[in-house]
């Protein structure tokens, strides 16, 4: 069933009954931008493959082999063309061919079932200098992966990034892209996304844009949990249909760190920030909820005591009954945000970065040439992530739209060959 919103235009699909598990592999995956594997590891609850990787981070590339030998990571460090061979950049996506991508993973043009990445989100993110594709060193990439579509013909995409990308100077962005796809055949829908309402325990909102041939306005997965009735009510307002009221609560921090195994600390990929006493000190006149503000002015570095500071998250304790704060690359620094674990004084390790994130504990960060990873490189693998609960309710809205199309494709083919 797909539900309509009657003042955005945006389409749901009811994703309840999706048979989710690692079923009908037969929808091949090309993934760009593939960072930590976060977006992947979702879609293959969703029943989708990923044949081939690209990926600039090392460190991220060490994960996926670590994780997923079987997936194919394109870093071929030299580039042959015209007779002559040169060293390029592994994982340098500006500097690889569609054909070569094809011919590494054996597909074909045509043949792909989705082509997904978030392009680096730096240029567009609230957080930095907002230079969009005026960043010299990022902000073109998003056209790498029009390119790609392109040039592989998939059946669909998903393209993710920051909320910032829809604020009125990048629209120009967000114009390009869907004319270029719309172009190419694809029916195309954009919206924002909050994970906490797919069960991440995170209330992290980012921006999707997705693309299916034949399809003239796919939808994205109908929510599965909510804050609250009210919540609920708020959301179903303006469908055009109003559902079967069923939903779960959202996810909590206290839930998630529940399912954390015993003993974390001798996971390889976990790090934790150490923390002097009079941080420890001031952290202890913080509550759930509450940030620096309430420290007393003798207790604050000058930064927090001139009234220019601008985060209001700054130095704040997560609250447990709710979902968490966005876990950003430096979510294991209490100073960044809401970062104070919730019952004790101190910050979050990797590991809880990444349960808050939805990774499964089987899913193990890696940095290259390291036994154990560094601080600074699990929080920029986990933080850039997406949610995989997140990808996986994705997964199961597209390939519902899939399937239908194929199923209305096959059916009007029986009732020709019935005719002729």
């Amino acid at each position: 069933m797909i539900y309509s919103n009657t003042n955005s235009g945006t389409n749901f699909i009811d994703i309840s009954d999706f048979p989710f598990g690692k079923n009908g592999m037969q929808f091949p995956v090309v993934s760009l931008f593939s960072g930590a594997g976060g977006l992947d590891i979702g879609l293959e609850e969703a029943g989708f493959h990923t044949a081939v990787c690209v990926e600039y981070d090392a460190d991220c590339r060490e994960t996926l082999r670590l994780n997923r030998p079987e997936w194919k990571l394109f870093e071929d460090g030299l580039k042959i063309g015209k007779g002559r061979m040169r060293p390029r950049i592994p994982g340098d996506i500006r500097d690889i061919s569609v054909d070569e991508l094809l011919k590494f993973s054996n597909l074909k043009k045509g043949k792909v079932s989705l082509v997904v990445g978030g392009a680096p989100c730096q240029p567009f993110s609230n957080i930095g200098k907002k230079l969009g594709r005026n960043d010299e060193k990022n902000g073109d990439l998003f056209l790498e992966f029009v390119r790609m579509v392109k040039g592989l013909e998939p059946e669909a995409f998903i393209f993710e990034n920051v909320v910032g990308i829809t604020q009125q100077k990048h629209s120009d962005v967000i114009e390009y892209m869907v004319s270029k796809f719309k172009g190419l055949g694809y029916g195309i829908s954009h919206t924002v996304l909050n994970a906490a309402n797919y069960g991440v325990p995170q209330r992290r909102e980012r921006f999707f844009l997705i693309g299916i041939k034949g399809v003239e306005n796919p939808a994205f997965p109908f929510p599965t949990h909510f804050k609250d009735d009210k919540s609920y009510d708020n959301f179903i307002k303006d469908l055009a249909v109003f559902p079967v009221k069923q939903f779960k609560k959202w996810v909590s921090v206290k839930d998630a760190f529940k399912k954390i195994p015993k003993n974390p600390e001798r996971r390889s990929d976990f790090a934790l920030m150490n923390i002097s006493e009079p941080v420890v000190k001031r952290m202890t006149y913080i509550s759930q909820g509450e940030n620096f503000k309430v420290l007393p002015m003798k207790l604050r570095p000058d930064c927090w005591k001139s009234g220019k500071h601008q985060g209001n998250d700054t130095f704040g304790r997560l609250i447990a009954d709710l979902p968490s704060v966005t876990i950003r690359t430096a979510a294991y620094n209490p100073a960044k945000g809401q970062y104070i674990h919730p019952f004790e004084n101190r910050g979050l390790s990797t590991v809880e970065m990444a349960a808050l994130q939805s990774f499964p504990f089987s899913w193990c960060f890696k940095s290259k040439g390291r036994e154990k990873i560094t601080l600074v490189s699990g929080g920029r693998q986990i933080g850039n992530a997406v949610p995989p609960v997140l990808a996986q309710a994705l997964g199961a809205a597209i390939k519902k739209q899939i399937w239908a199309k194929r199923s209305k494709s096959f059916q009007k083919q029986s009732e020709l060959a019935e005719v002729s």
